[in-house]
């Protein structure tokens, strides 16, 4: 129900805010992280964000390429030009690479987590508590999570990123890495579907910590006619 919601009220802000454009049926190509459901499921067109931003645009009009890539990829199809937008964005990103554009308000939120094994009884409450143990995230998130999260990651020993999140709950039950750093939502959704297929045993009991807080994203345009007044010029 609170996915749901958010979707309702994101689609009628867009609707108060953006400029009426129904007869339009002008493409536009919007790149998505290709492994993070259940926000994306690109075999299908699918998930929280797919939803969330075709509810928005297409009642405008537009016809919609997905492009579904590995998540640092996203960024340099965007400063290629090969896409119009892109998703999971936000000034860290932004400023970081120097993109031009114009960003939307806040649309969505992931609540990410450091995973571990309960039977290692780990007991963290600070970022700097991860240092001593492998640690295993996602591609680009010393960037995407800001200063705190890059310093910690850039005297770490053990630390690995993945583009496939799914490789992140397999290295945990495996003991490949200790910790893993990602959303619930996704943590969970990869966790049933490999309990589903037998191959790894993840019924193991998990601790989770939150040290990260919110991770706030919006969609990047190219152009701000597709945005109008909702997105924000990140040049004034």
């Amino acid at each position: 129900m609170r996915f749901k919601l958010l979707i309702t009220m994101w689609v009628s802000i867009l609707f108060l805010l953006v400029i009426n454009n129904a007869d339009a049926k002008e493409k536009i190509t919007v790149a998505f992280g290709e492994v993070l459901a259940p926000w994306v499921l690109s075999d299908s067109n699918r998930g929280i964000l797919v939803d969330m931003f075709e509810a928005a645009m297409v009642p405008l009009g537009y016809e919609i390429e997905y492009l579904y890539l590995p998540y640092a990829r996203r960024t340099k199809a965007y400063i290629a030009g090969d896409v119009d937008i892109s998703s999971d964005m936000n000034l860290n990103t932004i400023n970081e690479y120097e993109l031009q554009g114009f960003l939307s308000d806040i649309a969505y939120s992931y609540k990410n987590f450091a995973f571990s094994l309960r039977k290692n009884n780990y007991k963290f409450s600070q970022l700097s508590d991860l240092e001593n143990q492998s640690l295993l995230s996602w591609q680009d998130a010393a960037v995407h999570l800001g200063k705190a999260y890059a310093e910690m990651v850039n005297n770490h020993p053990q630390y690995a990123e993945t583009f496939d999140q799914s490789n992140q709950v397999k290295m945990l039950f495996l003991e490949r890495y200790e910790v893993i750093q990602m959303d619930a939502h996704i943590f969970a959704y990869y966790r049933a579907k490999l309990a589903k297929s037998s191959v790894i045993d993840v019924s193991q009991q998990v601790d989770r910590f939150a040290l990260f807080g919110a991770s706030d994203n919006g969609f990047l345009f190219k152009s701000e006619k597709y945005g109008t007044i909702l997105i924000s010029n990140l040049n004034g």
